[in-house]
């Protein structure tokens, strides 16, 4: 299989109310845009979900209804996002799930969906990176002996970043 690999992109992550896009609510966007290869900008924004976040996801996050209750909400939050992201094409690790929370609001929003090329870090490791035990963000943490945090958004795009340019080097390795 033929991988397209590109050297600027916009990594980003959310952290969500729940698992559903149509009924939960994202707390967190977290990106990193990258040019050439280098981290040249950072967009890290907690969001009012206008909701109390549920006690499992304050233990995995550690966001609490404290932390947001004075953030912006999603509303305001989506189109400084999308003015982030840009063109850009957009790396993320399970982006089914992220793209999914994005456009459905962004659809509530009366504004375009995603449209910019995505890059899935799952998809890269499981062709890349066959010997890791699962493809989980976590896993994959542990397998680099990564020492970012985990479950906050700007510490898993550093995770899945360094998992797209490790995939990259190894499909580079392969061709050469």
């Amino acid at each position: 299989m033929k991988q397209n690999f590109v050297d600027s992109y916009v990594v980003f992550d959310t952290e969500t109310t729940g698992l559903k896009d149509q009924i939960d609510k994202i707390i967190e966007i977290g990106a990193l845009k990258v040019i050439n290869n280098e981290v040249v900008e950072e967009f890290d924004v907690l969001i009012n979900p206008e909701i109390e976040i549920p006690e499992i996801i304050t233990n995995i996050t550690g966001i609490t209804d404290e932390m947001v209750k004075n953030e912006a909400t999603i509303d305001e939050v989506l189109p400084k996002f999308m003015e982030f992201v840009g063109d850009l094409p957009v790396i993320c690790h399970n982006a089914p799930f992220d793209i999914g929370f994005i456009n459905t609001n962004l659809k509530r929003l009366d504004m375009n969906e995603m449209t910019q090329t995505t890059i899935d870090t799952i998809e890269l490791a499981r062709i890349y990176i066959p010997r890791a035990y699962n493809y989980k963000l976590e896993t994959l943490k542990h397998y680099f002996k990564l020492d970012f945090g985990s479950h906050r958004s700007v510490d898993d795009c550093k995770t899945t970043n360094y998992i797209y340019q490790e995939c990259k080097k190894r499909a580079m390795e392969t061709v050469s």
